[in-house]
């Protein structure tokens, strides 16, 4: 709420300005955040998918030419090979018709040299002629007699012995096991060098397609996620800024609702306060009027009995009018100490202690009866109405004490905790009719005792002692208000 008392509904986080003009994350729309994270998360994992794809479709690509050269060498090369007991060995025939076949213009395009080489490293043919006869150490060519076949793609020759080319051309070099017609033994290992321009040309065109289709279907599969999150995040805002607006009248109504509680107390304050006032007038009136004419009746009366007893009248008009001045007497009596008990004396300057001291001081002066008191942790400072509410119970605990058990082991104990008040006032007589505050209570003056602790939010028990008497328990709550 602004000064006005009108409702201002809370910013959002990124409508929130920037603190010094510096960038803040947690200032970014959930959408935004989104965004960065996706992209980098997404975009990552397609760069790694896209380079693994384009990884094994090239080496896929690259088995599949190694593949089909070792079919077309086992068909093309087996019947030129002959097994002697020397070992394989390619004729001069052979070599002849070998030499004529490369010579095929198809083939020279396709094949660039072309080797058969023994399990002990000899080369028995060779498109080079200068390498026939010759033995070179060649792990490919042990791989290849275990029966597997072997590929590569290199820039230029990289065997020992090999002449050196004047261009770098890409070449794709494949060993592959020769099997003996009809067997699977393995004979002898061709070696076959390709042109490898045409396979590149197309191993990067299939990897430009692989790497448009994954960056199209990322690119599609993020936008459609950010799409999503920007009216889930749209949604949010709005629900966040009804939220807002609910919280804030939340809050009004909840501070409404404290001043209004701070008004209901301050008003049973100022009740309780009026009532003890009207009490003092009450009792003011009470000993100015009524008793100032009784007294002055039981003078009258007085004087009159005396002059009928000097001018020697009878003895039964004498005591009639002693017995109507006894009566008047007692009425004098019983309204001075009513008047007494409802003049409130000045306790505003005295603690909380002091003034239920003040009350027990008062009882014991009284009704010339003793009073044990006790007390615990009593709050120096409460609020007037209340301290007066204390003292009236303890009044008004005492003088049922003093009616009902002739003032026998009259007891006060006041104690105070974190939360609460408590006041005991108890004794050892033969106890009235009690019960519970939801009973009907057995004196007018308690009633109105239990009236004042519920007007502070207390509670008051009247119950029976355990073995003999009767105790009066009033719980007042200690935070009430100070007005």
């Amino acid at each position: 709420m602004d000064d006005n008392g009108t409702l201002v509904p809370l910013q959002e986080e990124h409508s929130l300005p920037e603190r010094n003009g510096r960038w803040s994350w947690r200032r970014l729309s959930l959408s935004a955040r989104f965004g960065i994270l996706a992209a980098l998360i997404i975009f990552g994992a397609t760069a790694i998918l896209g380079e693994w794809l384009s990884a094994r479709i090239a080496d896929n690509q690259l088995r599949s030419r190694a593949e089909s050269a070792a079919l077309y060498m086992e068909g093309f090369l087996a019947r030129h090979v002959e097994v002697t007991e020397t070992g394989p060995r390619v004729s001069p025939a052979r070599r002849q018709e070998l030499d004529h076949l490369l010579a095929n213009a198809d083939l020279s395009r396709r094949i660039e040299s072309l080797r058969v080489w023994r399990r002990d490293g000899e080369i028995v043919y060779s498109t080079d002629k200068s390498l026939i006869g010759r033995r070179f150490p060649s792990t490919n060519v042990d791989q290849a007699f275990s029966g597997n076949v072997v590929v590569h793609l290199e820039y230029g020759h990289d065997d020992e012995g090999e002449r050196p080319r004047d261009t770098d051309e890409p070449l794709i070099e494949i060993y592959a096991p020769i099997y003996s017609p009809g067997t699977r033994d393995i004979i002898a290992v061709g070696e076959v060098y390709e042109t490898a321009q045409d396979f590149i040309d197309k191993r990067n065109l299939v990897q430009r397609q692989t790497w448009l289709l994954v960056t199209g279907t990322t690119f599609s599969i993020f936008g459609a996620l950010f799409v999503i999150v920007h009216r889930a995040d749209k949604t949010i805002v709005e629900q966040r800024s009804r939220l807002n607006i609910q919280l804030a009248e939340a809050r009004a109504l909840a501070q409404q609702n404290e001043e209004l509680r701070r008004v209901a107390d301050k008003a049973r304050l100022d009740a309780s306060a009026l009532n003890e006032t009207f009490l003092n007038r009450l009792g003011s009136d009470l000993h100015d009027g009524p008793l100032q004419l009784l007294g002055a009746l039981i003078l009258r009366l007085g004087a009159d009995s005396a002059r009928e007893t000097a001018d020697g009248k009878s003895g039964g008009v004498a005591t009639t009018s002693l017995t109507s001045s006894a009566i008047a007497h007692q009425v004098f009596t019983e309204l001075r100490d009513l008047s007494t008990g409802l003049v409130m004396p000045e306790i505003a300057q005295l603690s909380l202690q002091s003034a239920l001291q003040l009350a027990v001081d008062r009882h014991q002066f009284t009704s010339r009866t003793t009073v044990t008191v006790s007390y615990e942790n009593l709050p120096h400072d409460v609020p007037e109405a209340l301290k007066i509410c204390l003292y009236r119970v303890v009044q008004e605990g005492l003088t049922n004490a003093f009616r009902h058990a002739d003032g026998v082991d009259q007891q006060v104990v006041a104690r105070a905790d974190e939360w609460n008040i408590t006041i005991v006032v108890s004794d050892s007589g033969p106890g009235v009719s009690v019960g519970t505050t939801r009973d009907r209570l057995p004196a007018l003056g308690l009633v109105g005792i239990n009236h004042r602790v519920q007007s502070f939010g207390g509670t008051v028990e009247m119950r029976k002692r355990r073995g003999k008497g009767t105790e009066l328990i009033v719980n007042l709550p200690v935070n009430v208000g100070e007005y």
